[in-house]
């Protein structure tokens, strides 16, 4: 399996980083994404699977995974 953070090297067994430096990020995206999205776009809901989500909270849910695909692709990038 290949990590999922640099998409490049191999996993470490039983992990899905290949290695400390990568679990560090890994946290670290963890972390500003729970610091910028703090509610994860449906807080407010009434059920699963979006049913009962207002337009707004579907739209946070869209706008913070487009932040974290931003971070991951930025860690990459460095």
């Amino acid at each position: 399996m290949k990590c999922k953070v640099c998409k490049i090297n191999e996993a470490e067994t039983g992990s899905i980083v290949c290695s400390d430096e990568c679990n560090e990020k890994r946290l670290t995206i963890i972390e500003l994404s729970n610091i910028f999205t703090p509610t994860n776009g449906c807080d407010n809901c009434w059920g699963d699977l979006g049913q009962g989500c207002t337009e707004e909270c579907k739209k946070e849910f869209r706008v913070s995974g487009e932040f974290i695909k931003a971070l991951y692709s930025l860690v990459r990038n460095i």
